[in-house]
């Protein structure tokens, strides 16, 4: 006679259950600090770019005594430079002109800013300029119309010679670059949102509400020409990141 015998169903005890918690926790915690550790690098990446630009064009200034972009000589002392209109001013299409200078020059890397790239009147581009961490145009001329308060432009002749970092940074990554090289305030310091993009379908729209609140800690948005201290939107507000944020750093 064949004995046979009932086995019972193994349950899952406590110290298993406590050991998958633990590895899905540590899971968890390794992407978290990793996205944290991405951050951080996109940060530092567009804080030194920003400081790059700016010790280039005063080499260049020291060197040459003019402006990158403004050089009326640049042909006989740059090959293959684009003079430049000699007024003290450098306008939005006269931005990869000042690319074109000071990688010319040899302050700045930029295989595209090349004469064969940069025209005289050229929108800036990705042919014709830098780029930011998140594939947004760079720019650099005297703005009176993107930066400052959420109102939009600003005050009849105070344009301020710019380093724009162009659209598509983060609101979250914004604010820490302001912070890392400024006071972290939105429309304070030498460091300002900025609502620039070369084509206008790209700016952030909304006088920049999506991408600022006028609470540091509440989700309250921020109103229209709102002149108070005003905060990049925070994870607290709702939503709590805007993607299509971007900076104006003074030089």
């Amino acid at each position: 006679m064949t004995m046979t015998k009932n086995k019972r169903a193994r349950g899952v005890t406590l110290v298993e259950i406590a050991i998958v918690l633990v590895i899905i926790g540590l899971l968890l915690g390794g992407v978290l600090k990793g996205q944290e550790l991405i951050n951080n690098a996109k940060v530092r990446s567009i804080a030194d770019r920003q400081n790059s630009i700016k010790v280039a064009w005063f080499a260049f200034i020291d060197r040459f005594q003019a402006l990158p972009g403004d050089y009326v000589y640049a042909n006989q002392y740059i090959p293959g430079a684009i003079n430049g209109a000699g007024n003290g001013i450098i306008v939005q299409k006269e931005s990869p002109i000042a690319f074109q200078h000071l990688t010319g020059a040899g302050y700045l890397r930029c295989p595209q800013c090349t004469y064969s790239a940069a025209v005289t009147g050229e929108t800036p581009s990705a042919f014709n300029s830098l780029q930011n961490t998140y594939g947004g145009i760079m720019a650099i001329f005297h703005d009176g119309a993107y930066y400052a308060t959420p109102g939009g432009a600003a005050a009849a002749g105070s344009a301020r010679l710019q380093v724009h970092t162009g659209n598509s940074i983060p609101s979250n990554i914004a604010a820490e670059v302001d912070r890392k090289i400024d006071d972290g305030i939105a429309n304070s310091g030498d460091v300002v949102f900025s609502e620039y993009a070369p084509v206008a379908a790209a700016r952030p729209t909304g006088n920049g509400k999506q991408c600022m609140t006028s609470s540091q800690t509440t989700n309250t948005p921020a109103k229209t020409n709102d002149t108070g201290t005003t905060w990049y939107r925070h994870a607290q507000a709702q939503p709590p990141v805007e993607q299509n944020c971007g900076l104006g750093v003074n030089i």
